[in-house]
């Protein structure tokens, strides 16, 4: 197949998710361009619209009284991004909460959030099992003050404090235990955060927040790197390619304060699909995608920092018959399906036709199958539609591939 397209990617919902967060907290409309429109931030976007406005001075007793009744339930569905984020926003935002989810859901684990939330001061519950959603949260003003947190199953839990640390009259001071996954989507949190005026240092292991109040300013948010991630796969799978991806930053441009990777970790796509045959090139303000002269050898892939990239590389891997060894796979069971034994599952199936793959109810599954159907042919899904969760237009721009949908 020969391909020739100009795409426009979806808006990155990791920053999309940050900014609304910040806001909140800021108590400001968002003066924001490109917010995505993605299912987890629509869904956290309408929670927060149907909150009240947050104070971070507490209440007289009467007032307090006033507030009792039912807990109002915050059903997050699926979105994992706005569990943990509204976890902490709920915890120091003043009202009786039932913060709960998909079945799904209520298996991602939130334990390490908890602990250190419940150190601070705050007052959650757990409504049935341990560690999981739903939680009962009984909001009230927090302090701050100093925290350690297990960085091991997630970045988001550090990220959720640190949103909300500017507010905090103490400011935080956060030390990060266990393995450091995902370090890019924290560096994005700091990165966004300074933006809006926080004043936050991070050195090694430790990372402190004065309290300095969010200020409101215009940010624009990026094409999602993930999505173009789906990009470079049919890219390799293709005879010759001309894949435009509009307006989006060439990592090599991508530098934010003090050298870190400014915004998203998953640029690094572009280096790894060197050695699988795909270039990336400027042109203007937008990035070309093109076929290159690569050898086919055994590669080695670390997805401790990028998580979301393993679908697809796997994928790739599979459609090129290429050997590789994939490292930092841990948590992977713990996304919106086990992913790993979900891309062993389906990519079993190759070699038949046509294919049914199932989507194990997780967007990333999808997408990166999906390019296969280039080379193996037409395929089906048993829930295409779960790609609305981070790139709602997916099957419209991709309507060449012979999937049934």
């Amino acid at each position: 197949m020969k391909l020739h397209c100009d795409i426009t990617l979806p808006a990155s919902k990791s920053e999309s998710n940050r900014v609304l967060m910040i806001a909140a907290y800021g108590a400001f409309t968002p003066d924001v361009q490109n917010l995505s429109e993605s299912n987890d931030t629509l869904i956290l976007k309408e929670v927060l619209r149907g909150l009240p406005p947050m104070s971070f001075l507490p209440r007289d007793v009467g007032e307090r009284e006033s507030i009792g009744g039912n807990p109002q339930i915050i059903d997050i569905a699926d979105s994992g991004t706005a569990a943990r984020f509204l976890t902490t926003y709920l915890a120091c935002h003043e009202g009786h909460w039932l913060l709960t989810g998909t079945k799904r859901m209520c298996q991602r684990p939130m334990a390490s959030l908890m602990d250190a939330l419940l150190s601070l001061g705050a007052d959650i519950k757990y409504v049935e099992k341990e560690g999981f959603l739903p939680l009962q949260i009984n909001g009230k003003p927090l302090e701050g003050g100093k925290v350690s947190i297990d960085m091991t199953q997630s970045s988001q839990f550090a990220s959720s404090l640190l949103l909300a640390a500017p507010m905090w009259s103490q400011g935080l001071e956060m030390e990060m235990l266990g393995d450091l996954s995902s370090l890019p989507y924290l560096d994005m949190t700091l990165v966004m955060m300074q933006h809006f005026s926080a004043r936050v240092e991070r050195v090694g292991r430790t990372i402190i927040v004065k309290p300095t109040p969010y200020q409101s300013r215009p940010f624009a948010i990026e094409p999602d790197w993930s999505a173009a991630s789906y990009w470079y796969e049919m890219a390799a799978f293709s005879e010759e390619c001309e894949i435009k991806l509009r307006s989006l930053k060439v990592p090599e441009l991508v530098e934010g304060p003090k050298g870190q990777h400014y915004l998203q970790g998953d640029t690094v796509i572009a280096e790894w699909m060197q050695q699988l045959g795909v270039g990336t090139f400027v042109d203007g303000d937008d990035v070309v995608l093109r076929k290159i002269p690569f050898e086919k050898r055994p590669l080695s892939f670390d997805f401790s920092q990028h998580p979301d990239l393993y679908p697809t590389v796997a994928a790739i891997c599979a459609g090129l018959n290429v050997k590789a060894t994939f490292k930092g796979l841990d948590n992977l069971a713990l996304k919106e399906s086990d992913r790993v034994e979900a891309m062993q599952m389906e990519l079993a199936k190759l070699g038949s036709c046509p294919i049914h793959f199932s989507a194990h109810n997780d967007h990333r599954i999808v997408m990166a199958l999906a390019p296969l159907s280039m080379l193996v042919g037409p395929a089906s899904f048993d829930t295409p539609e779960v790609v609305k969760k981070s790139y709602p237009d997916f099957w419209q721009d991709a309507s060449f591939l012979p999937v049934k949908r």
